[in-house]
């Protein structure tokens, strides 16, 4: 007699224990999550004490994601640009920003910093706004938009340089700076010769 209600007992315990887990799995839905968001609090938990790195670390991740927005930008103008110099244009901006990502993913590994490791959410946004533009106003949007994300690049990026202590960041970042502002000036040039303000 014993034997049945013990089997019983085991074979309910089972059940509840499948019911429970069921229900666990089917509340939890897949959420897209946003690579910014994940490297943001890999470093949070990695320099909770070091106020400098983690400052070093929030830098190295908004320029992966300034990077990977302005090189996906690229290869749209690329394929949407109207002008021949404009998807020229587009053609530069991959490549160095792919370039420029290459490096900073080196200087990240070697403080232990996780960056971003694809386009974020905000990124995909500017994206898709860009890519919804009809094709007579495209050129004209794309230099508008690599212009101010430039601009507010090398402000951030300088201000950031002249902070930092690591000297190697710094010296990435005053490279950085250089270099992008050479491209507000060559996409400024172009957006004159276009006639685009």
């Amino acid at each position: 007699m014993k034997k049945p209600q013990l089997f019983g007992k085991a074979l309910l315990g089972i059940g509840v224990v499948s019911l429970s887990l069921g229900s666990i799995s089917c509340k939890q839905e897949a959420k897209p999550v946003d690579p910014k968001e994940v490297a943001e609090e890999e470093n949070e938990a990695r320099f909770n004490t070091a106020k400098n790195a983690e400052e070093i670390a929030e830098t190295l991740v908004d320029v992966s994601e300034f990077d990977l927005t302005q090189r996906e930008l690229g290869k749209l103008a690329q394929v949407n640009g109207v002008n021949s110099e404009v998807k020229a244009l587009g053609k530069m901006m991959e490549t160095y920003h792919d370039e420029s990502y290459k490096d900073l993913t080196g200087l990240s590994k070697t403080r232990n910093i996780s960056v971003p490791t694809a386009i974020t959410e905000d990124g995909q946004k500017e994206y898709e706004d860009l890519k919804k533009v009809a094709p007579k106003n495209f050129d004209r949007d794309y230099l508008r938009e690599v212009l101010k994300d430039h601009k507010n690049a090398i402000d951030e990026f300088s201000k950031e340089a002249q902070k930092t202590a690591d000297v190697e960041v710094k010296a990435f970042l005053e490279r950085k700076v250089t270099s992008l502002t050479e491209h507000h000036k060559a996409t400024e040039a172009l957006a004159i010769k276009l006639n685009i303000k």
